[in-house]
């Protein structure tokens, strides 16, 4: 009998990292699937514009001490093939929350927060744009808003799909 109960000691947590491991699998296939649109790229002339949601529990997947903060909806955007002249722009880095937008249905919703992060690039600029989270459950179009008047002159577009949306979240918190 002891020796059952000393097998399943080690037994569980090999099981419950297995569980973790696979969901990150899960999760990392989810993000890469170009129908979710979680992840899209646009090309606009010379530069490439990256959008990627950031899932609900996005900071746990690398960190399981982080906390989880389901009042805020992630997005990543990656501008590359930036010039020299560009970047030295203060508008590059001040004032890019007016650049972002979350359509939900009919409402527009503007970021929380929009700030530039360093990416380690000299030719790329990056942000984190932060939106307030809302239910997705009555939502049947969202898309998410680049107004990029910096680098491309142009409004980009980028569909989300909400059932993908919901999926990465809960991949992403283990639920």
């Amino acid at each position: 009998m002891r020796a059952v109960l000393n097998r399943l000691v080690w037994m569980i947590p090999v099981i419950l990292m297995a569980c973790h491991e696979n969901r990150n699998v899960a999760l990392k296939e989810v993000m890469q699937q170009s129908e979710a649109g979680l992840s899209q790229e646009k090309h606009i002339g010379n530069n490439v514009v990256n959008m990627t949601y950031l899932p609900t529990c996005w900071e746990k997947v690398n960190d399981r001490n982080a906390e989880t903060n389901d009042k805020e909806m992630c997005f990543k955007v990656n501008v590359t093939k930036v010039s020299k002249e560009q970047m030295n722009q203060q508008a590059v880095s001040y004032g890019v929350d007016t650049l972002f937008q979350l359509i939900l249905n009919r409402d527009t919703l503007i970021p929380i927060s929009a700030e530039r992060i360093a990416n380690g690039s000299l030719n790329s600029v990056e942000y984190l744009v932060i939106f307030e989270r809302r239910p997705l459950a009555p939502v049947q179009q969202a898309a998410f808003i680049f107004k990029d008047w910096l680098f491309t002159s142009t409004r980009l577009l980028f569909p989300l799909d909400k059932k993908f949306l919901q999926k990465s979240d809960s991949l992403s918190c283990g639920l």
